[in-house]
């Protein structure tokens, strides 16, 4: 993830990555497989600035990749248009977190997200998996700070 931080208390991040999900579908030969190797665009808010702990709240949208699978790690057809059960779609999503500072470049974040993607296509999938897509991550990471502008203390003598 990429953040700019806009102000103490707002930051737009993009992420740019590839993410794996093995989703129920409610049927032991299938089960939803969905990526987002394309990009998504946050906003997060935070609550609170100059404390340890900094709780926030995000929202944003972005491309997604998204594809149906069966036990063969191949993507399922559709049982009546024997179409491949794949495909991409933009969608959005929401977040709540919290981050705690562990140094002046570094900090810890752990947040739940919930994602919503707008693949609804009753057309080409009309065997019951042409709906809309989402599910819910909970995502722990770290966090380093950087300025172009100021100079990073590697504590190396000169």
């Amino acid at each position: 993830m990429f953040s700019y931080v806009w102000q103490d208390r707002v930051t737009a991040d993009i992420t740019i990555g590839y993410g794996y999900n093995k989703l129920d579908t409610g049927d032991d030969r299938y089960y939803l497989a969905v990526s987002a190797p394309l990009f998504t665009l946050t906003g997060r808010f935070f609550l609170r600035d100059g404390k340890g702990w900094r709780p926030y709240v995000g929202a944003g949208g972005g491309a997604y990749m998204w594809s149906i699978q069966n036990y063969n790690l191949g993507a399922s057809i559709d049982p009546e248009t024997y179409a491949r059960l794949r495909g991409t779609a933009l969608g959005f999503h929401g977040m709540v977190g919290a981050e705690r500072r562990m140094s002046k470049s570094i900090g810890m974040t752990g947040d739940i997200v919930y994602h919503l993607l707008l693949s609804e296509n009753e057309a080409d999938f009309p065997g019951g998996y042409g709906g809309n897509k989402a599910y819910v991550q909970a995502r722990l990471g770290v966090s380093f700070y950087f300025s172009l502008s100021e100079r990073v203390d590697a504590g190396l003598p000169e």
